[in-house]
């Protein structure tokens, strides 16, 4: 039987931590570190929201799964999709609000809008991982899975998958090194 979510899946696990990543940032610079600079890492989690969230992941959901399970007669009771596509958008509007917070030097601002990500991505992704992709995998025939990992595999050839995964958990290894770094140097930290 074919899956088609666990691809998704793993993605999402970048994201996560990518997520957690972004709260140690906005907690070590809100805990009187100074030092710390969030707006410099903050274009970083752009990037990575842009490329690896948005270009590489929404995009299969988006033009991919979701497409599918809009097919008639594949959800046939309480189709998500829509509140999923609205969640995509309060996220890209967000991800706008951390654009401007950084050109305009204004961290309360980047950080306010990057919690807010964090927040709205966490949930959105337990809704994807413990009620869409469920559905989609109980509703879509094989036939239709066959197609979605077919589509998929086509998709992250166009988007260069190996290179995307490559940079960004590169990033998210660098990341968790200067954090590392950046707690022990903190007039905070105990020890």
């Amino acid at each position: 039987m074919t899956e088609i979510s666990s691809a998704l899946m793993r993605e999402h696990q970048l994201i996560l931590k990518t997520n957690q990543l972004m709260n140690h940032c906005a907690n070590l610079s809100q805990s009187g570190n100074h030092n710390f600079p969030i707006l410099e890492v903050g274009v970083s989690f752009v990037d990575f929201i842009r490329t690896f969230a948005d270009q590489f992941h929404h995009a299969k959901e988006e033009e991919i799964l979701f497409k599918f399970l809009n097919l008639e007669g594949v959800l046939t009771h309480c189709n998500p999709v829509t509140q999923m596509l609205h969640e995509h958008e309060l996220g890209r509007s967000l991800v706008l609000r951390m654009e401007n917070a950084i050109q305009a030097k204004d961290e309360g601002e980047f950080i306010e809008a990057m919690t807010g990500y964090v927040s709205l991505l966490s949930d959105h992704i337990f809704k994807e991982n413990n009620i869409l992709y469920p559905m989609a995998e109980s509703s879509l025939n094989e036939e239709q899975k066959n197609s979605i990992v077919k589509q998929y595999g086509l998709a992250e050839e166009r988007l260069n998958a190996g290179e995307v995964w490559k940079k960004y958990e590169r990033f998210s290894s660098e990341l968790e090194e200067m954090l590392s770094t950046a707690q022990n140097q903190s007039p905070n930290s105990m020890g």
